[in-house]
């Protein structure tokens, strides 16, 4: 089974795996293929098996990550109390990917607790490691950016 190989899903118990896969919606989508949009509801955790997609912020469509490593997942907002989507996910590529509802999986970890506090420790890192390469990005623009200013005698 594809997701016990994923991050968020590695090493738990079968019987929580066999629920998940039951649950589970395979898809193709093809390039240019909007999965959802920033700022509406959130219902749907995302795991790719094949392409690639792009997460957007913003007016002009910043790229903020590029999601093409398979079992990498996307779609987070959905399982948090927010349930709005922080980014829009666009297919940047064709795309094989997994769908899980994210009530239907919340109700699997609520069954299964030592499944689920594994599932959110792991998420909580990954979510952990993107929110660091942000910053540091974010922290090379402002310093390329001040020191052009300075450059030209803007600072």
């Amino acid at each position: 089974m594809f997701i016990q190989r994923a991050d968020l899903f590695r090493g738990m118990d079968q019987v929580v795996i066999k629920e998940i896969n039951e649950i589970m919606v395979e898809e193709s989508c093809a390039e240019g293929t909007v999965l959802f949009e920033r700022g509406k509801t959130a219902n749907d955790l995302y795991i790719v098996k094949e392409g690639s997609v792009e997460l957007i912020i913003g007016e002009n469509g910043h790229v903020t990550y590029v999601v093409k490593n398979p079992g990498e997942a996307f779609g987070w907002s959905s399982l948090v109390n927010h349930h709005v989507y922080t980014a829009s996910a666009v297919c940047s590529s064709p795309t094989e990917l997994i769908r899980i509802p994210s009530e239907q999986l919340n109700k699997v970890f609520e069954r299964n607790p030592a499944s689920g506090l594994m599932f959110f420790r792991r998420l909580a890192e990954i979510i952990s490691k993107r929110v660091a390469t942000s910053y540091n990005l974010l922290l090379r623009s402002h310093e390329r950016t001040s020191r052009y200013l300075r450059s030209v005698g803007g600072i």
